[in-house]
């Protein structure tokens, strides 16, 4: 076993992909793919599990080694910040959210001279956003939670040594195409959904709380649905088809003008909170601080 061999696990975890892994670490991927396996062999067991697209997960053992190698490299990173040029890292894992995304890239647009850049963005559900948080070093997760589930996941959170800040609190948003006949319409109440497909995208890790949200959500919408596992997709397929998707907050313009779409309030006696996971008792890092900025202006853009 080698440094080299857990950067490549904790890389492909990170990235859900050999090939995306292979190309962010500028290594073949048959090289990647090899030592991986050379290193479960050394193991005696898996720690993907693997299907003919790829991976579609991880083993239990795996998942508890990918932990333990994680920590491995935050050790191993510590040493690395003695060098002269130390690096500018800001790691975030959020929920799809249109107002976090471009505050994170104007966060990369006024740090685009840094020559020691390194950000990262992770799109995942709350409970991925949890573990990314707690196990992974990530600074901030971006989460949205249902007003009845509250009290249960802030119990999550503080199991978990994680504090929970909320920034807002409003009705989920139906997004529908510009032209379409609830666009019309000031609010949505659920029966007006009927003849419309439900366009979805899961996460790809849940746990209880979670799978409720979905299964309360599932009893709202119709039962004629496409899930999808891309973003960009999912907006097409609203824009091209008589159908919906459900939003935890407004779409912001830009992403409204290149689909053609507009965003309605669901009326309906459900909020979501939105709001930001960091580990308890730590301070903030100044780019933290500079991102919640940016996302609170963005958040004030589109109330």
């Amino acid at each position: 076993m080698n440094i080299q061999q857990i950067i490549y696990v904790v890389e492909v975890y990170k990235l859900h992909s050999f090939s995306l892994a292979a190309h962010s670490l500028f290594v073949s991927q048959p090289r990647l793919s090899q030592a991986i396996r050379d290193l479960e062999r050394e193991l005696g067991f898996d720690i993907f599990e693997r299907n003919r697209k790829g991976i579609s997960g991880t083993t239990v053992r795996g998942y508890e080694f990918i932990i333990q190698a994680r920590n491995v490299l935050k050790q191993f990173s510590s040493l690395e910040n003695f060098k002269e040029s130390p690096v500018s890292s800001f790691h975030l894992a959020t929920t799809l959210v249109s107002q976090a995304q471009n505050a994170f890239v104007n966060l990369c647009s006024q740090n685009a001279q840094n020559p020691h850049l390194n950000f990262d963005m992770f799109f995942c559900g709350c409970y991925e956003a949890v573990d990314r948080v707690k196990n992974f070093g990530y600074d901030l997760g971006i989460v949205t939670i249902i007003d009845p589930q509250l009290s249960d996941w802030m119990s999550y959170f503080k199991s978990s040594k994680l504090d929970f800040h909320d920034l807002l609190c409003s009705k989920y948003q139906i997004t529908v195409h510009q032209n379409s006949d609830l666009a019309a319409r000031s609010s949505i109440k659920p029966e007006d959904l009927e003849g419309y497909t439900y366009i979805t995208k899961k996460c790809s890790r849940m746990n209880s709380l979670t799978l409720q949200v979905y299964s309360l959500l599932d009893k709202i919408c119709p039962e004629a649905r496409i899930t999808v596992s891309n973003t960009d997709i999912m907006y097409q397929l609203v824009s091209d088809n008589r159908a919906f998707t459900l939003d935890c907050m407004p779409l912001d313009e830009k992403t409204c003008r290149k689909y053609s779409l507009v965003s309605r309030p669901l009326d309906e006696n459900l909020r979501v909170h939105f709001g930001y996971i960091v580990p308890a008792n730590m301070p903030l890092s100044q780019l933290s601080i500079t991102y919640l900025e940016l996302l609170k202006k963005e958040l004030l853009l589109h109330r």
